[in-house]
């Protein structure tokens, strides 16, 4: 089996940032729930990020695993209908130096708009999915922000 590991790019920007982190090696996971699991952390303090095609670029939707995207509220924050989950193909396309589904919310160099959830903010602190299925990482909410510019929004259905 091979293992995946984060891309070299996106630790060596986190790195460049001054940015305090953790590369959390784990077993294979699918999913956000499966990834908290593995590390032994609580599922809420764990993101998954969810990329989304709209007509001006890509943007991350960040919430805790625990959590389901609402669509309608994230087209009511970017003030368009014309939102859609982008698909396997476009996201092999556009990213491909990230695995499939493991996406992480740091939108470094592509324009990518990012929203997370409000729910994270209060953890202080998030884990998320660092390119491949075996590596996460974790940092603080705040420097996220800073980071991706991302805007603190509701975009949970309720």
């Amino acid at each position: 089996m091979t293992v995946h590991t984060a891309p070299r790019a996106l630790i060596d920007h986190l790195k460049h940032t001054g940015v305090v982190f953790d590369l959390l090696p784990h077993p294979h996971t699918e999913s956000a729930l499966a990834e908290a699991k593995a590390l032994g952390v609580d599922a809420a303090d764990v993101a998954k990020t969810i990329v989304l095609s709209t007509p001006d670029g890509f943007v991350r939707a960040v919430l805790p695993a625990t959590r389901r995207l609402d669509l309608h509220k994230v087209r009511d924050r970017l003030g368009t209908n014309d939102v859609r989950l982008a698909t396997e193909e476009v996201l092999a396309g556009a990213y491909p130096e990230f695995e499939l589904g493991a996406v992480p919310p740091l939108a470094e160099d592509t324009g990518d708009r990012v929203l997370v959830d409000e729910r994270l903010v209060d953890a202080g602190w998030i884990v998320f999915e660092a390119g491949t299925h075996e590596e996460s990482l974790r940092l603080q909410t705040t420097d996220l922000l800073r980071l991706t510019g991302g805007r603190t929004v509701d975009i949970c259905e309720d």
